[in-house]
């Protein structure tokens, strides 16, 4: 491409186009979107800048999740889609490609060799307006919701209600399994699966369903005896499919809310373990939608259980369920509130984790926040406009509502001001050995 001179000589090793990108916000583009069946409707408006801003000619498609940062090509999402950074002269370079040369000059030998030539983070904003799969992570990871937006009464499960039984429940998981992909095995060619999920998911989704509200929509394609048999595995299904619910905390998803997915310190305690994700389902039952922004590393999800989505997607529930911590837990066990840092007005603090800890960054149009000098993190803007300077006065970047940067070793100190009434923006730093 004639255009992509810049590129080329960044990826070719130029250290002094890599050395004037140090020195300024880098900035993935804000377009690394993900359709997903259980996407909502609110992904582009946010990112178009502000709330119920017009919406983009393809807003109609579900947009389940949006990378802000990805660079990190031993992770499967990661790699399969990675943050593009545009540069001055309109050419575009991968980020993961771009830090595989350039990593030292952008992030800094210690952050390198701490974390190595990527990014360690994965940062999506979600968009959630079904409920999403039970999950579970490996022991160590854990992760944050910033809610951004939702609908009043929205909830998320996080973390088991009640002392559970793994084993049991991992065969009750395994079982149900089994009971839906003979349920798809008896509906056959006569109901194929995307159309036994747009008959099911409203149905699960109601605790007080009734099969005659089935009856007349699968028993007329299946035949009396086939329905009979399908109408017997529904049940089993439906009967499931709210026991697992029903095992996890309905956790509040209020707009501002910081909900921070991590075992709880007091069943820490003389365990030696560190704090891993609890079981989770995102989303909820009702269709309440929720839009938050999701801080977390690179790596795998162990997906327990579907709630009986179709067509049928792999689990591992022994990988799941061995991940868990399987004791009881409370909703506010998860909520956190942000806390002002002394002396440094205008921020607050709300999780420090083993992996990053994440700070509230709210200048106003009177007031700007300064950030001391630091290793290299990321921002996200979540409401509003904002400018970066760094302390000489030079501009380094503007970021709006829903942008994402990472701010690279040769920024330093810099000063967050508001370009509007509100604004929000999102600091998360990464430890560095020293």
């Amino acid at each position: 491409m004639p255009t992509d001179t810049l590129a080329r000589a960044l990826l070719a090793g130029d250290r002094g186009i890599a050395a004037t990108l140090a020195s300024k916000l880098l900035q993935p583009l804000n377009d690394n979107f993900v359709e997903r069946p259980w996407g909502g409707r609110r992904m582009q408006s946010f990112k178009n800048g502000a709330a119920g801003a017009p919406a983009a000619p393809d807003a109609a498609k579900r947009f389940g999740e949006c990378f802000e940062i990805a660079a990190d090509d031993a992770d499967a999402e990661a790699r399969q889609y990675p943050s593009r950074i545009r540069l001055d002269d309109g050419s575009e370079v991968s980020l993961p490609a771009l830090l595989e040369v350039h990593a030292e000059v952008l992030l800094g030998e210690r952050f390198v060799r701490r974390h190595g030539r990527r990014f360690p983070l994965l940062p999506k904003t979600l968009d959630v307006a079904e409920l999403l799969s039970v999950q579970g992570h490996p022991e160590g990871n854990t992760e944050v919701y910033v809610i951004i937006a939702a609908d009043e009464g929205a909830t998320l499960r996080l973390g088991f209600n009640a002392d559970v039984d793994g084993a049991d429940l991992a065969e009750r998981c395994a079982a149900g399994r089994r009971t839906q992909q003979r349920l798809l095995d008896v509906c056959g060619a006569d109901v194929p699966a995307p159309q036994l999920q747009n008959h099911l998911q409203p149905w699960f989704a109601n605790r007080g369903a009734r099969l005659d509200a089935l009856e007349d929509a699968l028993g007329a394609k299946l035949g009396k005896t086939r329905w009979n048999e399908a109408a017997a595995l529904l049940r089993s299904l439906h009967a499931l499919y709210w026991h697992v619910l029903d095992l996890m905390n309905a956790v509040p998803a209020r707009p501002g809310a910081v909900i921070n997915n991590s075992t709880p310190l007091r069943l820490l305690a003389g365990t030696g373990k560190p704090a891993s994700a609890e079981v989770h389902a995102l989303g909820n039952t009702e269709g309440r939608e929720i839009l938050a922004l999701e801080i977390r590393r690179p790596g795998v999800t162990f997906r327990a259980w579907d709630n009986v989505r179709f067509p049928i997607r792999d689990v591992d529930v022994e990988a799941a369920i061995g991940a868990l911590n399987l004791r009881r837990t409370a909703p506010e066990d998860y909520v956190v509130v942000p806390q002002p840092v002394a002396g440094r007005p205008g921020v607050k603090r709300s999780v420090v984790a083993e992996h990053f800890s994440i700070e509230h960054l709210e200048p106003t149009p009177l007031a700007s926040v300064d950030v001391p000098p630091s290793q290299p993190h990321c921002l996200h803007a979540l409401e509003g406009a904002v400018s970066v300077y760094a302390t000489d006065g030079t501009l380094v970047g503007r970021l709006r509502q829903g942008d994402s940067a990472i701010v690279p070793i040769g920024v330093g100190a810099y000063r967050v001001a508001a370009d509007a009434p509100a604004a929000a923006v999102v600091k998360v730093d990464m430890p560095v050995d020293g």
